[in-house]
């Protein structure tokens, strides 16, 4: 796995398997902060609560918490992960943004953990998300990051956009990067109320999914 930088300078890696970046080319954590976080509005949630599918590189994780630690909010953050990355991958990528949390995680890797600290709660599920548990109690958003619908079809499923769903409190909100036609259509069939936005970095859009209140 070759780490490479993107456009603001975080780093990234491409999949030797799909064949796809885990983040876009302008930017890894420009990304994180645009769509995941302020799209979502998590940026402005005092209490965020965050269900994150495909922690990958940690870069949303580590985006989001920056920003909640800088307003001094808690963040109470659950992510599944079918596939962690090498431990020294990891490093390479998230020690540049934040050294102190990769410390935390690195001894945890590679299995399913929790941890909590003054600013934040973590749980990380390694597992498929047809699997998973998910944790209890709803959540604010979903940042549904996976690899794309060609790359990884299993998770770009009505059983998924279901799950999803349920995951969030009513008036919560799903963020994506895929606009496909296919996905809109699976996300309101599962009852979201769907809505491109404007995109970033060579996406011209993104989408928005709210969850009725």
């Amino acid at each position: 796995m070759e780490v490479w930088p993107t456009g603001d300078g975080s780093l990234s890696l491409r999949h030797p398997v799909h064949g796809e970046g885990y983040h876009p080319a302008a930017g890894a954590a420009a990304q994180a902060e645009r769509l995941y976080l302020r799209a979502s509005g998590v940026h402005a949630d005092p209490r965020p609560r965050v269900f994150e599918l495909g922690f990958g590189l940690g870069v949303n994780f580590a985006v989001t918490l920056r920003h909640a630690r800088r307003r001094g909010a808690f963040l109470d953050y659950r992510a599944v992960e079918s596939e962690p990355v090498p431990l020294e991958v990891l490093e390479a990528v998230l020690r540049p943004l934040d050294s102190a949390l990769f410390e935390r995680l690195a001894p945890h890797w590679g299995g399913s953990f929790e941890l909590v600290g003054a600013s934040f709660r973590l749980r990380l599920e390694v597992a498929r998300v047809q699997d998973a548990v998910l944790g209890a109690g709803p959540v604010r958003a979903v940042y549904f990051d996976p690899f794309s619908p060609r790359a990884n079809p299993d998770v770009w499923t009505p059983a998924v956009y279901r799950r999803m769903f349920g995951l969030l409190e009513p008036g919560g909100v799903l963020v994506t990067y895929s606009v496909a036609g296919r996905v809109r259509r699976g996300l309101a069939a599962a009852g979201f109320a769907v809505e491109r936005i404007p995109g970033w970095g060579g996406k011209r859009h993104w989408l928005r999914a709210r969850r009725p209140a």
